[in-house]
C-alpha cells in the first residue's frame, strides 16, 4: 500500500489535527507512523475504533473518542518519531497541541489480507 501522508500546521483556535486516515481492518494488522516536524510544534498521535460509517452501531463524528497512542513518545511530541500500531485502529490522525509550525504524519499499511 502507498503511504498517505498528511500535515496539519498552523494551530487553529481550540486546537487542530489531520484529516482522519482510516485504515483496512481486514488487511495485516501492523501500521507504521512517521512524524516529522518543522518549527515547534507539541503534539499527539491519536487513534479510534469509534465508526462513524458503521451500519449497526454509527457514531457521531463529533461524539467520536480519541485515544493516545499508547507509545508515550508520539504523546505530546516536539520533535520526529517513528512509531506502531501491533493492531489496527479504524482511524488514526495526529492531534496539534499547541506551537506555530507544523507536522507531517505518514500511515504505512501492509496490504496483504490473511488468508
Amino acid at each position: 500500500m502507498r503511504p498517505i501522508t498528511v500535515t496539519v500546521g498552523p494551530l487553529a483556535a481550540g486546537g487542530t489535527s489531520t484529516p482522519w486516515v482510516a485504515l483496512d481492518p481486514w488487511a495485516v494488522a501492523q501500521v507504521a507512523i512517521q512524524c516529522n516536524v518543522v518549527g515547534t510544534v507539541n503534539y499527539t498521535v491519536q487513534s479510534t475504533l469509534d465508526d462513524p460509517n458503521s451500519p449497526t452501531n454509527p457514531v457521531l463524528a463529533s461524539a467520536v473518542t480519541w485515544v493516545n497512542t499508547s507509545d508515550t513518545a508520539a504523546v505530546g511530541a516536539s520533535g520526529p518519531i517513528q512509531t506502531n500500531f501491533a493492531y489496527t485502529p479504524l482511524y488514526v490522525r495526529c492531534l496539534l497541541n499547541s506551537g506555530t509550525g507544523s507536522v507531517t504524519m505518514t500511515v504505512l499499511q501492509s496490504s496483504s489480507v490473511p488468508y
